[in-house]
């Protein structure tokens, strides 16, 4: 076997990064992964009633995330990406009806200071205090992370006099979908680094960035093919046992098969609950530091196509988004394809079918009063769709060394600094790439 290379244990987006990043610098390796197919969580499949690939969950980018546009960028695959010139967002408000946010495309941070005064959302009192809580993110990135890093979401919008309605209408759906937790549970340090990333940085940051393809076309098959085709191995149906180690370095993995594959060293780009099991003895690590928050997706079609846009916020009701995929995927198919999309799910993830179902009809007819019953529908749960962030936890994330100086830990999970997003995938398999090379 070929001990030269790197073995890289699953397959998901972390260690895809992980593969490019090191095949492009000539150093081969063998990505092993315990599914039949690559991807992790952001895989796609056909649903066997409509013959449509759809996704596990719908995946929002925005134009920020640079490190996931260079690896799409490298795979070939960026101008799959629909990306909006400047942040528009449609919310529905349940008594206010639709109001649009738009940044106009001035340099940051006046783009965010005009587009929340002209925004008609909120009363002029309340975009002023929107500014104020906006405003705490300019101060000095040290003095304000130590202040941020024991406190949750919430505590901090209330230390900066964002009252219960600005966060209903703003900040909680904003929270929810970059962290995919409750607000209230949520460690502000990692979401306020990820406002910087995306309101500060420069001004199309913030711009949303929607796949016009399904998953495992944006993300998997061209990043096998980039690794295949600089002399890398992909193997899927590959259980790994654990790590073998010889004296201080690690030398290979054992397959539940008992194969013993050789390596010059190893990346686990696994989630926490599986990595225990894998790690050579006397490497301190607690995969019980992690919980779970759920994301649940819900595919509809509808004989007519009663969405204009490409998505829209819902405000107050339990489903967060509404996706347009007859739009966004260009399907031109007859009639409509929506995706609803309901972030940090613990109280519907157990529901039924039917019952979820329900929610969601009601949720998109509060919306869209004359929309009628669909004609077919799937429900998707990701139970373990990110870790749940919170202050103690984000604090405890491993980094990428571990004690062995040739094994690594990549994945969201770990501590990129970010929330557990595609781009914080990313970044974790750059970084082992780059201890590596």
């Amino acid at each position: 076997m070929n001990s030269s290379r790197v073995i890289i244990v699953g397959g998901g987006i972390s260690g895809l990064s992980a593969g490019i990043a090191l095949s492009g610098r000539d150093i081969p390796v063998l990505v092993l992964d315990q599914k039949p197919a690559l991807g992790g969580r952001a895989a796609s499949f056909r649903d066997a009633t409509t013959g449509d690939i759809v996704d596990n969950g719908q995946h929002v980018l925005i134009a920020g995330y640079s490190h996931t546009l260079n690896f799409l960028r490298r795979i070939g695959t960026l101008e799959k990406l629909s990306i909006q010139p400047s942040l528009s967002i449609l919310f529905h408000h349940p008594e206010k009806g639709f109001r649009r946010l738009t940044l106009p495309r001035l340099p940051p941070p006046i783009h965010l200071l005009f587009g929340i005064l002209s925004c008609r959302l909120w009363s002029f009192r309340d975009r002023l205090l929107l500014l104020r809580g906006g405003a705490s993110l300019l101060r000095s990135e040290l003095k304000m992370n130590k202040k941020l890093r024991g406190m949750t979401i919430t505590q901090w919008l209330e230390d900066v006099a964002q009252h219960e309605e600005l966060q209903r209408t703003f900040w909680n759906p904003l929270a929810i979908a970059i962290m995919n937790e409750r607000p209230s549970v949520a460690s502000a340090g990692t979401f306020a680094a990820s406002l910087r990333k995306a309101f500060l940085s420069s001004r199309m940051s913030a711009s949303i960035a929607l796949p016009t393809t399904d998953l495992s076309e944006l993300y998997v098959q061209h990043a096998a093919e980039f690794i295949m085709m600089r002399g890398g191995e992909i193997r899927s149906n590959a259980d790994v046992d654990h790590v073998q180690v010889e004296e201080t370095k690690v030398t290979g993995v054992y397959l539940r098969s008992d194969e013993l594959i050789r390596s010059r060293a190893v990346i686990l780009a696994v989630p926490p609950h599986k990595l225990r099991p894998l790690l050579p003895a006397g490497i301190p690590f607690d995969p019980t530091i992690f919980s779970w928050s759920p994301i649940v997706s819900v595919h509809l079609w509808f004989e007519g196509d009663f969405m204009k846009d490409d998505f829209v916020g819902i405000i107050g009701r339990t489903t967060q988004w509404l996706f347009n995929k007859s739009k966004i995927n260009r399907e031109g198919r007859k009639g409509g394809h929506v995706s609803a999309i309901i972030s940090a799910a613990h109280d519907v993830v157990d529901l039924t079918n039917e019952e979820i179902l329900a929610i969601v009809l009601a949720d998109i007819r509060s919306v869209y009063p004359q929309t009628m019953d669909p004609a077919h529908s799937l429900v998707i749960r990701e139970k373990r769709a990110t870790y749940s962030s919170n202050p103690i936890v984000d604090q405890q994330r491993p980094g990428h060394k571990t004690s062995i100086e040739n094994l690594y830990l990549a994945g969201d999970w770990t501590a990129t600094g970010f929330p557990a997003t595609i781009e914080s995938a990313v970044i974790s398999g750059e970084r082992c790439a780059a201890e590596i090379v």
